[in-house]
């Protein structure tokens, strides 16, 4: 992720692009991870031939298939940005602020699920190895 400092130049409209920057590439970077993960969970969970892991194999086929979706989504999102570089008026960058508003939701619901889904895999796994 990068980290660029804030500079004393910036005005209000630079500040907002640099801050959904930011959110844009920790998404990406999220994505990334959770899709790693989703690979070495299934390859964990389908060496151990238990059908106990059937339903859990599923569910992160859901994940893997919603994570497709977000990353293809911060593509386009991205390009997007290009966008809000071009507003000239405030009613442009109100909607577009919105816009990445609802997304942010939306992706940080999706993290959220995910990470809550983890935490169910690592007990199942942890309780099976006791």
């Amino acid at each position: 992720m990068k980290n660029e400092p804030i500079k004393m130049h910036q005005d209000q409209d630079d500040l907002q692009l640099f801050f959904i920057n930011r959110d844009v590439d920790r998404w990406n970077d999220e994505v990334a991870s959770i899709k790693e993960e989703i690979i070495l969970f299934t390859k964990m969970l389908t060496a151990n031939s238990n059908k106990d892991y059937s339903n859990i194999l599923e569910k992160l086929n859901d994940f893997r298939t919603e994570n497709t979706r977000f990353a293809e989504e911060l593509i386009s999102y991205t390009n997007k940005l290009e966008i809000l570089k071009e507003c000239e008026d405030l009613q442009c960058e109100t909607f577009f602020l919105n816009t990445h508003n609802d997304f942010q939701d939306k992706i940080e619901l999706h993290f959220s699920d995910y990470r809550n889904f983890k935490k169910n895999i690592f007990l199942v796994i942890n309780t099976k190895n006791d």
